[in-house]
């Protein structure tokens, strides 16, 4: 046997012969001239060391060496197929999916905005969705479990990672209905520097961002509670457990909601941004709607 690799070139004309039991068919089906079958029929042949077919007249039946051939020939050349339609596919930039990761405060809003936005110019795009906190999001970025994450602050990796700040989500004060400040439209953060607060997780980014705005007013917040899900968290203030950070936009509406009050002073914020890996290259669809999100304008908070 010649220490030559087998073409997969030759493996298909080999398949289309077996199949027709005739080389000028097989020339007919392949789009191909009967001295290129024969030859490279010879060449697989002689790079193998055996004879694949019998030929009597004019007609070729696989042998004894060509029936084992055929259950491997058929297998690479099925594998290679397949292997170039998940390629092609990867590479479409109008079908696919889309693997996104992001906060659980933005399943309410941003998330379910941008992609009702995207299907309506991109009506063949899938979207793989997972929900999971800042630090989580970081990981499933890195190992590859998803492509995109929608998050806050910027991912800090090993890896070198891009980020392109989509929106900064104002942040406000939510505060029991019958509470002594409801009635008011802003409020400093010192005024309720000795009130519980209903608070996120502690690995959560809205926790972060919460902790450091009582910092910069000077107290550390009495957590009475801690919860990951922001319906939660509005859902506790409203019942008097305490006060809490929350987005602005995160109340309905004043009838269901807790009130939620600006508050006073710089910083009350924090950016919503696009991260992916710098090195990695996007599937064709993912590419797409990145490159779609980070020139589109953002729906306000």
């Amino acid at each position: 046997m010649s220490s030559a690799r087998v073409s997969v070139d030759d493996l298909r004309v080999f398949l289309a012969v077996a199949e027709a039991e005739h080389v000028t068919a097989a020339a007919g089906r392949l789009h191909l001239s009967q001295p290129t079958i024969t030859r490279s029929l010879g060449r697989l042949e002689h790079q193998l060391g055996v004879q694949l077919f019998d030929r009597p007249g004019h007609r070729v039946r696989l042998n004894e060496f060509g029936r084992v051939l055929i259950r491997f020939a058929e297998r690479i050349v099925g594998q290679l197929d397949a292997a170039e339609g998940e390629l092609a596919r990867l590479s479409d930039p109008h079908a696919g999916p889309v693997r996104v990761g992001f906060l659980p405060s933005l399943g309410t809003w941003l998330v379910p905005d941008l992609i009702q936005s995207f299907r309506a110019l991109e009506p063949g795009v899938q979207f793989v969705l997972r929900q999971a906190t800042a630090e989580d999001l970081a990981d499933m970025l890195y190992q590859g479990g998803v492509d995109l994450a929608i998050t806050s602050p910027k991912p800090r990796l090993d890896e070198p990672t891009d980020w392109n700040v989509l929106i900064n989500e104002r942040l406000g004060l939510a505060v029991p209905p019958d509470h002594r400040l409801a009635d008011r439209r802003r409020v400093n953060l010192s005024e309720v520097a000795a009130e519980p607060f209903v608070a996120f997780s502690p690995e959560a980014g809205l926790r972060q961002v919460s902790d450091r705005l009582c910092r910069q007013a000077g107290f550390s917040p009495a957590i009475a509670f801690e919860s990951g899900e922001v319906a939660t968290v509005r859902a506790m203030v409203g019942a008097g457990l305490g006060v809490a950070i929350l987005p602005i936009h995160q109340a309905p509406s004043p009838q269901t909601s807790p009130p939620i009050l600006a508050i006073a002073g710089r910083g009350a914020s924090r950016p919503l941004g696009l991260a992916w890996l710098a090195h990695r290259r996007l599937p064709g669809i993912t590419e797409a709607f990145r490159t779609w999100l980070t020139h589109s304008q953002m729906p306000g908070p």
